[in-house]
């Protein structure tokens, strides 16, 4: 499957959104040797003992990092064998909820993140909902994080139980769901030893397999509205560009 894809990462706050994108873009040598270098020497001095901290790769301002999230939207390009991709790392808070709406406006796929130790919350669904208002029809649900609960294919089960009744709700199509580690890397690239009763593919290959279909193509005459002009109180009109 060739093609461009576009997708957004999106979840609550401190899920992994960073970490997921930084270790698919580390594993699959992505990265410039400078960028690499100079990853592991500020895994350092972070928080994580030396061990690489992947969620540098797309925190770049100094108030995301001192802070330790996500504020504005990153935007990261890159290409594999098999296909090109876009991809907007956007912010779990509640107060930049407006900036994740913009990574959605322009995506045909969502990943969204769910911690396997708090399962589905009011975030989460938030973020199904925005997705599916701006048109997503394609989710993959990453459970994340399995490695801090024992890789326990029950909780697993649980939190599927959580993301099969917001489907329903939220009326989602297309809706796949994995088990991965972002940090420990499971089910992020390859499959994961850790994991052996998922069946399924792991979150990459499933990436660059995806077939979207365009389901919302505006049939005759649409021109969105950038701009209104109103030079005085006699006349007010509408600008855009004509699709």
């Amino acid at each position: 499957m060739s093609g461009l894809l576009k997708f957004i990462t999106c979840g609550s706050v401190d899920d992994g959104k960073s970490t997921l994108i930084g270790h698919i873009l580390y594993d699959s040598k992505l990265l410039y040797a400078d960028q690499e270098k100079a990853l592991e020497l500020d895994s350092k001095v972070g928080s994580r003992g030396g061990a690489i901290d992947y969620s540098l790769l797309l925190d770049g301002l100094m108030a995301e990092r001192e802070q330790g999230i996500t504020i504005d939207v990153a935007y990261r390009y890159f290409t594999t064998d098999k296909r090109s991709f876009i991809v907007a790392d956007t912010p779990g808070h509640e107060e930049y909820t407006r900036n994740m709406a913009v990574g959605a406006s322009f995506a045909d796929l969502a990943v969204i993140l769910i911690d396997a130790k708090q399962g589905v919350l009011v975030q989460t669904r938030r973020h199904a909902r925005i997705c599916a208002l701006m048109g997503i029809n394609y989710f993959v649900f990453a459970v994340n994080k399995m490695d801090l609960v024992g890789y326990d294919e029950k909780r697993f089960d649980e939190i599927t139980k959580q993301i099969v009744e917001l489907t329903k709700e939220l009326e989602l199509k297309n809706v796949v769901i994995i088990p991965v580690s972002a940090t420990e890397g499971d089910n992020v690239t390859t499959k994961s030893e850790n994991i052996p009763w998922y069946k399924g593919p792991a979150l990459l290959s499933y990436l660059e397999d995806v077939d979207i279909k365009d389901e919302n193509e505006e049939e005759g005459f649409f021109m969105p509205v950038q701009r209104v002009c109103r030079p005085d109180h006699t006349f007010r009109g509408f600008q855009g560009q004509i699709e």
